[in-house]
């Protein structure tokens, strides 16, 4: 049988002396302590965006910028506005010195005669520079109380040129009907697409007539060639006198004008005019109250524009 080996072990000299050989901490304050560590861990999770503005705050400071708070968008916009009216369409209640306004002149003081009638206005260029208004091509309409049109009257005659705020003055003679039953203004601006088709007679001509004048005007396919107006009045005529020297004035002006020949007959009951236009040689000009227009100008473009000058065409 083996012989048992013993290991020695050292004995302290102290004697009854305690040897520590492990620890234990207090459960209590370990518990404690990680509760305060998960505490924080919350904490921070939590307010973690706020934590992050601070400190991009702190490392990027502004510059005292307001701070402006931008207006809420409306959950339920408001419906666009209807379109506004076409201003050419609008009906002015007849009142007189009426005043009209457009964007490039305005026409005031309109004013109905049913004296003489006649309806006069002003004409006045609002911008700044000089303008051709009869290239505007605007109408003044004369409706009744229930809104009939009566007649159609052209705002200004051919080669009307003003300068800035310049203005000018017409009087146009309009029916006795129209002068007293006018109940409505409207002011409207034309194309020739809106003029009515016209048929012209086998002798290719249009006659257009008022009161002491008639034009004829004369077309080829179509196109207008020239004219010849006959001017006649007699010597009992109201204001004979100053018609006289004022129509022999112009008879003798269209005289000097190329492709015009103007020839005055006096006689003892009264005078009468009678004034040729070549179109291929002259320029659109007015002869007494009629307008020459342009070579080769449409049937349509004079039949329309004559009758608002107070004309009947046929």
């Amino acid at each position: 049988m083996a012989k048992k080996k013993y290991k020695n072990f050292k004995l302290e000299q102290d004697e009854l002396k305690p040897i520590v050989v492990g620890a234990f901490e207090s459960r209590k304050k370990t518990s404690f302590g990680i509760f305060i560590i998960l505490t924080i861990f919350v904490l921070v999770v939590v307010f973690l965006p706020e934590i992050s503005q601070k400190i991009d705050e702190f490392l990027n400071p502004t510059t005292g910028r307001p701070v402006i708070d931008e207006p809420e968008t409306p959950t339920n916009p408001e419906e666009p506005l209807t379109p506004s009216e076409n201003i050419d369409e609008t009906f002015y209640d007849y009142v007189e010195n009426l005043t009209i306004e457009r964007v490039a002149f305005t026409v005031n003081n309109i004013v109905i005669n049913t004296l003489d009638n006649t309806i006069s206005y002003n004409v006045t260029n609002t911008t700044n520079t000089y303008q051709n208004m009869e290239e505007l091509n605007y109408y003044i309409e004369i409706y009744n109380s229930q809104r009939t049109l009566l007649e159609r009257v052209k705002l200004v005659n051919n080669n009307s040129i003003l300068a800035s705020g310049a203005f000018e003055n017409y009087t146009r003679s309009i029916d006795p009907t129209t002068a007293s039953t006018a109940g409505y203004i409207v002011l409207v601006k034309k194309t020739t697409e809106d003029y009515p088709e016209v048929t012209l007679p086998s002798n290719n001509s249009m006659v257009c007539k008022k009161e002491h004048e008639t034009v004829t005007y004369e077309f080829n396919e179509n196109k207008l060639t020239g004219l010849t107006s006959i001017i006649e009045y007699l010597s009992t005529d109201p204001s004979y006198t100053e018609i006289y020297s004022n129509y022999q004035t112009l008879a003798n002006a269209y005289n000097t004008s190329t492709g015009i020949t103007s020839t005055f007959f006096n006689s003892t009951s009264g005078f009468n005019i009678t004034t040729i236009v070549n179109l291929e040689q002259a320029s659109r000009t007015n002869i007494f109250n009629a307008d020459s227009f342009t070579y080769e100008t449409d049937p349509k473009i004079v039949s329309f524009e004559m009758e608002s000058l107070g004309f009947d065409c046929n």
